[in-house]
């Protein structure tokens, strides 16, 4: 009886080069048959198309008695034990977590489980169970993930390349360790080697090239049928008849079958204990549509991963706290001390006010309401601590040194600003048509920096008003006079709020888009590339299984940071949160889903670390432009307008806004419509990643 059986198999690549061309290979219950072809023969290829993860063209694949393809998977995946070239392992586990994750996601029986552990460890002299993946060699390596795929001792056992980087005698333990499986558990052993003296202990040997079978017999019928000695031998002779157009055994002849008769196996004595147990007996009876044992096994995996690395740790719990204190340090405050040039026409020279004022004590130096040189007065009102004056003699040194980024702009004071200012305010008298009062105080400001320009402006204006009222009070006038007719008032916030505390919810959201979309793609990308993903597949983990376990885990990590969040914005910020803190904190969870979802979304796409993190800063960069943060969402292009209000972060900036500092409840329109807009992005972007995963389910 054959376990496996594959048929007329045609593969080929971009529809160009065929790797596999017609190959039929047939491997009997209970041997050992090696795979033996120099490097993109397609041997890989081959063992992926019997494992179900690639597709062929054309032809049949039998495991089992099942036929299986990409589109139909084995239904036992339980009886198969895989280990691919690469080692496939999640490098922060250690060898005993490595075991026990693999016979959980199988289902073990726990006590079995323990014992298989014990045996295998002992049979690959993996006796330091508590080193990490990480710290072992090439070697150690492959022997953990040689171990993993014999852990639930499966009824056939695929090796690509087990024995590579290993030493002779462990090669030799390996070799009698499948020796026996194949007599006392008539386990099933497809082997791929470059050691092809190795190959010569197998009950059937397939030497393959180009795609083809070149023969497939018994190492004895091989040498007898060639007159030769070893493998090598035959393989070169075969290779030299195929390319002279002499191989007559082509791939429609029939091929001998492989039969143990011929197997030149010595009597092997019994040195390791080996478990007699099948499949059925190691592995729970039947695999449940979703199983406890397969999730527990997937969440501590994720855990472990993630607490082991420091890096992920940072970016998990330091990160935000570093976030927010750049938000509380660089956003919202300005420099002291801004430099502003001066052209004061309105004195002798740049060194009189400072003179003068001394003189005066800083006091209006006479009791009735007239004034001198109230150009000094005025300059002595500008705050020192955030203005630092520079005084210029002419235009054009104020210019130049402005022009040339020195000073953030200048101001320049009429000659006549002392009388202009006495005739406008307190004289009362009809002016001449040559009066002007607007341009008694001429301000050039860099527009190129328009924060420092608005800042700048503010300052003046009030700095003016306060010197005007100052004036009024001396000569015992009202200062209400000054008061602009306009006044300005609020039903939500302070008029002369700090910027910090406005920009901080859409802060927030942006902060909370970013790292989850930036952190999700790492948590699933690391797993498909390194190749622990296709190997927890194979195992009959669900696609469901593994989507669900990331999402707990997101989520786990989602509430850390939201608290870190928390507890620095007490601390470092203080900001007058008025809503219910409840109410914002569970709109932060779903913001951080939200965007969990965003980047499961992205990696499921490629794994191609570059390409993802390119996507990952591009959604990002796009999604901040048009969440109204940086700029009102109502001054958008309408073109626009449709697509950043469904964008899941515009809306729930503002409700985050809304919730923080304005306090709506939930039944408020821009509270629960942002709820229910996370909502939905949540289940879409879920509902495609599970449907793209199920369609192409192995990275390549």
């Amino acid at each position: 009886m054959n376990s496996i059986e594959v048929k007329g198999a045609l593969k080929s690549y971009d529809n160009k080069v065929l790797v596999l061309n017609g190959l039929n290979l047939s491997v009997q219950t209970g041997s050992i048959y090696g795979l033996i072809g120099p490097s993109g023969c397609g041997k890989t290829t081959l063992l992926s198309c019997i494992l179900g993860m690639k597709q062929l063209d054309e032809g049949t694949i039998n495991v089992l008695g099942q036929e299986v393809s990409y589109k139909n998977p084995s239904k036992f995946p339980h009886r198969i034990g895989y280990m691919p070239q690469e080692t496939a392992l999640v490098p922060e586990l250690t060898i005993k977590e490595t075991l026990n994750y693999f016979g959980n996601i199988y289902q073990m029986n726990p006590s079995l489980l323990k014992q298989r552990l014990i045996m295998i460890c002992d049979l690959l002299d993996l006796h330091d169970g508590n080193k990490r993946v990480n710290h072992l060699s090439g070697g150690g390596k492959r022997r953990v993930s040689f171990a993993a795929a014999l852990i639930h001792n499966p009824e056939i056992l695929i090796l690509d390349e087990p024995t590579v980087g290993l030493d002779s005698i462990l090669r030799e333990k390996i070799w009698k360790f499948l020796i026996e499986s194949t007599k006392l558990s008539n386990t099933t052993v497809i082997i791929t080697t470059h050691y092809i003296a190795e190959a010569e202990k197998s009950d059937c040997c397939g030497l393959m090239k180009n795609g083809v079978l070149l023969i497939e017999d018994s190492p004895q019928n091989i040498f007898k049928n060639l007159s030769v000695q070893n493998l090598e031998e035959a393989f070169l002779n075969l290779c030299i008849r195929e390319n002279t157009g002499n191989n007559k055994n082509s791939l429609n002849d029939e091929r001998p079958q492989c039969s143990h008769e011929f197997v030149n196996h010595k009597k092997v004595k019994e040195e390791t204990k080996l478990s007699t147990e099948t499949t059925k007996d190691l592995i729970h009876e039947k695999k449940k549509k979703f199983s406890n044992q397969t999730i527990k096994a997937l969440l501590n995996k994720e855990l472990v991963r993630i607490f082991r690395q420091p890096y992920e740790i940072c970016f998990t719990f330091v990160f935000p706290l570093l976030q927010v204190f750049c938000f509380t340090v660089a956003l919202g405050k300005f420099s002291k001390e801004l430099p502003l040039g001066v052209i004061n026409r309105d004195v002798i020279d740049t060194n009189f006010c400072s003179e003068y004022l001394k003189s005066t004590n800083y006091e209006f130096n006479t009791s009735t309401c007239t004034f001198e040189h109230l150009s000094c007065y005025f300059l002595n009102e500008i705050d020192d601590k955030s203005v630092k004056k520079i005084y210029y003699n002419s235009f054009g040194e104020a210019f130049n040194e402005a022009k040339a980024a020195k000073t953030f702009g200048f101001i320049s004071i009429s000659s006549n600003f002392t009388d202009v200012m006495s005739q406008r305010k307190f004289d009362w008298q009809p002016i001449s048509e040559n009066f002007s009062y607007s341009n008694q105080i001429s301000v050039y400001l860099d527009h190129t920096s328009l924060q420092f320009s608005y800042y700048l402006k503010n300052k003046l204006w009030k700095t003016f008003e306060k010197f005007n009222k100052k004036m009024l009070r001396h000569c015992e006038l009202d200062e209400r006079l000054e008061d602009f007719p306009l006044r300005f008032n609020t039903f939500h916030g302070e008029l002369d709020a700090d910027h910090t505390m406005l920009l901080y919810p859409g802060f927030v959201a942006m902060a909370i888009m970013i790292g989850g979309i930036l952190f999700s793609i790492s948590s699933l990308s690391q797993n498909r590339i390194e190749g622990i993903w296709n190997r927890t597949l194979l195992a009959g983990v669900k696609t469901s299984e593994v989507l669900f376990s990331h999402v707990i885990i997101l989520v786990f990590c989602d509430l850390i940071e939201i608290f870190v969040i928390k507890i620095a914005t007490i601390f470092l910020l203080d900001v007058p949160i008025i809503g219910n803190q409840l109410l914002l904190g569970l709109f932060c969870l779903l913001l951080y889903l939200a965007a969990n979802s965003i980047g499961l979304f992205i990696s499921v796409f490629t794994s191609n670390v570059a390409v993802l993190n390119s996507a990952g800063v591009m959604v990002v960069f796009s999604l901040t432009l048009l969440c109204g943060v940086l700029w009102p969402f109502e001054g958008l292009h309408p073109l626009l307008k449709f697509t950043a209000y469904v964008a899941p972060l515009t809306l729930p900036t503002t409700t985050l806004r809304n919730i923080a500092l304005k306090g709506f409840p939930i039944t408020h329109l821009t509270v629960y419509g942002g709820f229910l807009l996370l909502s939905a992005w949540i289940v879409l972007m879920l509902f495609l990643c599970y449907w793209i995963l199920k369609k192409k389910r192995f990275t390549d």
